[in-house]
Parts: structure tokens; C-alpha cells; sequence
């Protein structure tokens, strides 16, 4: 029960097979991380590469895609991250953005309790998604066009447990450790980017650039579904606060904070829009054609089936690298909850890899049962809901924090008065 806005968890007894419940002096200390490896680890949280940007040109068009992936980075994903570099360096704790809203609203603990909330159970449903995707690749590649509807090689069970089973397995490897994930998200960066460097050179010189323009009805300002659409970009460019809950993380969180924020925002701009011009301006694909995973067909008729085979490879390895930087994310923002008392403190207890188990395990649950989801956009819409709620908390603790509290110490600092 609350008291106070606290979690009174005295009659809360769960066994604890490998758990460090205080700190242990002969415990091996976290690494810490510097920028190149943070920007790594936010480029997968908030992209991965260019999948899942197929629903953007079904619903918007060509152009409207076009213009919206190379614009959106700055307009958008840019503040966003310049707000995380600034609190979370003012404020490197694993609670991340719930610290900023408990901090500028100590008064109202409930905002904050609100926040992790949302946060969280918008971070559940991306990872989610992530196995959605590997499935909907993989169909593209094995199955021949004309049978992807009418097929029932995958029957739902068959569909379900495939997701679980994998969605299991990649918690497995984040139960392991944080240790690592830096260097494995390097390397797993540099290789599911290979196959779209091929496809790119290869697909360089068959690029009419006439297919980019708007022609014919279909690419009116009329035509375009602007739900799917703004909820396909607003996925495909959100979570770059996600690397708050890093910051304790991290060495010297004044310069390595900026610094990984701006490289990943180039990151995530140069890994959808390359892709997608290449994609948009070699093939006379229809834009109905633009389903989930269309991307992998485009890619073996412009590269061979070799590359769309290693494509979905990538989109494996990529998936592997997301569920691991948004599960973390998670994980320890419960824990950071948990040690400030919005939460059981079982959350905070951490396996002796160093990683808060029951956090893994309770997001783990949350993520098979959304797993019977038939529909990707289904997601993507309840993240995306949660995700702009926790946005306004954030975005007011910053402004609050900047009136409230000028002189509080802020190693890095965004470059404008309050006024």
C-alpha cells in the first residue's frame, strides 16, 4: 500500500537464488562507458536501423517520407536529446527522467510516480515490437508474395511462440550483464549496417531521382493518412531520453552526454534516409506495395536474394542489440524507482552479474503477453500514447528545473536564458 508516496513492501518475500540485496565491498564494479559506446546504445534505442519505416511511405507517400525522415531528426529527435544531456548529467541515477520530474514537483510525487509509469510501460511495448519485426522480415524472405496473406504455414501459436521464445532469449542475454552491451552494440551496429552499405553502392547508380517527386493524386497533402503516419515517425525517432538511466554509467556525463547525443542523432537521421532514398528511387514499387518488411523484397531485387537473406540476418542482429538497450533501459529505471521508493525494493535487487532480475523478469512478462498482438500498428500506437504523456512531464520537469532551481549544478548546460 502508499504511504506517502512510498511502496510499503515488508510482507513482500520472494526467493532471492542470486541476489546481491546490499552492496558488497568484493562486488566487480560496472565499467563505465564513453561517448562512442552511449551513442551506440541510444542509436538502438530510438532506431537500429532503417526497420520498420515501410508504414511511413504506405501511409504518407514517397516524398512525405522522404522530407519527414530528413527533417524530423533536428526538429524533433534534436531537443529531445539536448534535454537528456542536460538533466541527465545534472541528474545520473538509474531512476532517470523520474528523477527530473520528483525533483522539479517535489511536491506532487505522484508526477513522478506517473512518469516511470508511462515510461516504462511504453519501453515494455518497443520491445515488444522488435520480435514483430524479425517475424515480419522473415516472412517476406521465405514466403513468395502471392502466399503471405493466404498462408497457414504460421499459424498463431506457431506466430506466438516464436516471439515468446525469442523475446526470452534476448532477456537472457540482458540478465547476463551491462558490461558488455556497449562493445556488443558497436559490433553488432558495424554488422547490420553492412548489408545496407551493399544494398547502397549497389543501388546508387540505378536511382532515378523522379521517383522521389510527388506525381498523381497519391502524393497529395490529401492522401496521406496522418495518423499512421506521424505515429510511424514518432516511433521510429523517440527514446533518445531512454539514456538518462545510463548516466551513473558514464564517464564524465558533461562532455560524454552532448557529445553521444549528437553522433546518435546523426546516427539514426543518416540510417533511415540513406536506406530510403536508395529504396524509393531504384524501384518503381507502388506505394501500396509498402507493408512491413517490404524493404528486404526491394533490397533482393535491386542486390540479389543473397543481400535481402543477409538483411534479415541484420534486422536479427539489430533486434538483438534494441531489446537489449531498451530492456536495460527498463530494468533499471524500476530499480532506480525501487531505491527511491515508488516501488518494492525487491525491483532494486540486483543477480550477481549486477543486473536487477525481477525488474528483467517483471518487463519480460509484460512483453509475451503483448506478443499475442496480431497488429505491429496496434504497438506502435499504444507506445507512441504513453510515450507523448511522459514527453509533457518531461519537458515540464526541464522548464520547472531551468525557473525553480538556476543554479543547480548542470555539467552540461543547453545554450539559452530562462528568460
Amino acid at each position: 500500500s502508499f504511504k506517502q508516496g512510498k511502496v510499503d513492501d515488508h510482507n513482500l518475500h520472494l526467493p532471492a537464488f542470486e541476489m546481491e540485496v546490499g552492496q558488497d565491498e568484493n562486488a566487480p564494479q560496472n565499467k563505465k562507458i564513453g561517448s562512442i559506446q552511449l551513442a551506440v546504445i541510444i542509436f538502438f534505442a530510438v532506431s537500429g536501423g532503417p526497420f520498420g519505416i515501410e508504414e511511413a511511405v504506405l501511409s504518407g507517400g514517397v516524398f512525405a517520407a522522404l522530407l519527414a525522415f530528413a527533417l524530423f531528426p533536428f526538429v524533433w529527435s534534436l531537443p529531445e536529446s539536448l534535454v537528456t544531456a542536460e538533466l541527465g548529467s545534472a541528474y545520473p541515477e538509474a531512476s532517470g527522467t523520474v528523477a527530473w520530474v520528483e525533483e522539479a514537483f517535489p511536491n506532487k510525487p505522484y508526477l513522478a510516480w506517473l512518469q516511470g509509469c508511462l515510461t516504462w510501460t511504453s519501453g515494455a511495448t518497443d520491445n515488444a515490437i522488435y520480435p514483430v519485426l524479425f517475424w515480419e522480415y522473415m516472412r517476406q524472405l521465405f514466403l513468395e508474395t502471392e502466399d503471405q496473406e493466404n498462408s497457414d504455414l504460421h499459424p498463431t501459436w506457431w506466430r506466438f511462440l516464436f516471439l515468446s521464445g525469442t523475446s526470452c532469449a534476448l532477456a537472457y542475454i540482458n540478465y547476463r550483464g551491462l558490461d558488455v552491451v556497449g562493445d556488443m552494440s558497436i559490433t553488432i551496429c558495424v554488422l547490420s549496417m553492412i548489408p545496407f552499405i551493399v544494398f547502397i553502392a549497389i543501388g546508387f547508380f540505378q536511382i532515378q531521382p523522379s521517383r522521389w517527386l510527388p506525381s498523381g493524386s497519391s502524393s497529395s497533402l490529401k492522401s496521406i493518412k496522418w495518423a499512421p503516419f506521424l505515429n510511424n515517425l514518432f516511433w521510429n525517432l523517440n527514446s533518445f531520453d531512454s539514456a538518462s538511466c545510463f548516466a551513473a554509467e558514464v564517464q564524465n556525463p558533461g562532455r560524454s552526454f552532448p557529445r553521444a547525443m549528437f553522433i546518435s542523432v546523426i546516427l539514426v537521421s543518416f540510417a533511415y534516409e540513406l536506406p530510403l532514398l536508395v529504396a524509393t528511387g531504384c524501384t518503381n514499387a507502388n506505394r501500396e506495395d509498402w507493408v512491413d518488411g517490404y524493404l528486404t523484397t526491394i533490397v533482393m531485387e535491386v542486390a540479389g536474394r543473397w543481400c535481402g537473406a543477409w538483411v534479415v540476418f541484420a534486422a536479427g542482429l539489430s533486434n538483438l542489440a534494441m531489446f537489449q538497450s531498451e530492456m536495460s533501459s527498463d530494468a533499471y529505471q524500476l530499480m532506480g524507482m525501487a531505491e527511491r521508493g515508488f516501488l518494492p525494493k525487491i525491483l532494486a535487487q540486483k543477480s550477481k552479474y549486477g543486473t536487477p532480475l525481477y525488474a528483467i523478469l517483471l518487463g519480460l512478462f509484460v512483453i509475451v503477453v503483448l506478443n499475442l498482438s496480431q497488429n505491429l500498428m496496434q504497438l506502435i500506437e499504444m507506445l507512441n500514447f504513453n510515450y507523448a504523456l511522459s514527453l509533457l512531464l518531461e519537458y515540464s520537469a526541464f522548464l520547472r528545473l531551468r525557473w525553480s532551481k538556476p543554479d543547480l549544478e548542470r555539467p552540461y548546460r543547453i545554450p539559452f536564458s530562462n528568460w
